[in-house]
């Protein structure tokens, strides 16, 4: 399922802003321009699931319909080009955003690194932007568990009460992986109680008051809870991770026209202002540069967790 415009002020829209700033770079240093504009398309598919948590329905609406609105003609227009057309979309499953893609329906795509690396074709993809953390540091995925349950690996999650994620795959493949190779047994067969939230942090809130024993989180949100409430590493601890750049990634289509233009001046975009107010909206500190290259470690990962699975006890 696709949905279109009439959807763009809805909490489903994480990154929309951001990566509107982040493909114009938003701060092109001014220059007079003679020659005529050149006219441009930039549709943009985004993978619903995936965008849901990081901002609330009001900063949406005015990081989209003022700041990147703004942003996106005035930048466009210093680099000689004039957007006559750009549309974001919603997609609800990943097959059908990979098929609009495949049929040029899309100039850039916004989704999970794992499910691009699974449902799109290498080829057809060019580099693009991601958000990541502060000085570009890799964030991670995090195995975390109380210190009062005796459990020191995934070896000990029998029977325990586990929190994660909502719509996250490569959390729960994370998962699956530590518990195969701790047990040689799915994590869903090990009587283990799985939960799930739509807010990462009412994850580490759950641990920490014992509504749950264990749960796989990112280590963003668990360094900013330990950072309020230095209690928790007292009472929750690290059993396994998995580094992770960003919990989405943004291409554009191979033979995007723009493509040169619009990220040969990626460096100046902290210069901008309304860009860093934008990125605040949007929990995303920077904008870095996303090479497609940096798929074929999901796709590694991904092949490993499917060898694990084959030697599963029946």
């Amino acid at each position: 399922m696709v949905w279109g415009r009439g959807f763009l002020k809805t909490n489903q829209q994480k990154f929309i802003g951001t990566i509107l700033a982040a493909c114009l770079s938003l701060c092109t240093p001014a220059y007079a321009i003679d020659s005529p504009l050149k006219e441009a398309r930039l549709n943009m598919g985004f993978f619903a699931s995936s965008i849901s948590e990081q901002a609330n329905q009001a900063d949406i609406e005015v990081s989209l319909n003022f700041w990147a609105k703004d942003l996106l003609v005035v930048e466009a227009k210093k680099l000689n080009i004039n957007i006559i057309s750009s549309e974001a979309f919603l997609f609800t499953r990943i097959e059908d955003l990979a098929l609009a893609f495949a049929r040029g329906e899309l100039d850039m795509i916004v989704a999970p690194p794992l499910l691009i690396s699974r449902f799109f074709r290498r080829e057809d993809l060019a580099n693009g932007f991601m958000g990541v953390l502060e000085n570009k540091k890799s964030d991670y995925l995090l195995l975390i568990a109380r210190t009062d349950k005796n459990i020191d690996g995934a070896k000990d999650l029998r029977g325990k009460r586990l929190v994660m994620q909502e719509n996250d795959e490569l959390a729960e493949i994370f998962l699956d992986t530590e518990v195969l190779k701790a047990l040689n047994q799915s994590y869903r067969n090990i009587g283990l109680l799985v939960q799930h939230q739509q807010k990462s942090k009412r994850i580490i809130l759950d641990v920490f008051f014992d509504k749950a024993d264990s749960a796989v989180i990112y280590k963003s949100t668990f360094d900013i809870a330990s950072e309020l409430n230095p209690d928790i590493k007292n009472k929750i601890k690290v059993l396994a991770q998995f580094p992770v750049r960003s919990k989405n990634f943004s291409y554009f289509r191979f033979n995007y026209p723009f493509l040169k233009e619009f990220t040969s001046i990626s460096e100046n975009f902290s210069q901008s202002v309304r860009a860093q107010q934008i990125l605040e909206v949007f929990k995303t500190p920077e904008v870095d540069y996303c090479k497609v290259e940096e798929l074929d470690e999901y796709d590694k990962f991904y092949k490993d967790y499917l060898i694990l699975k084959q030697h599963v006890k029946k």
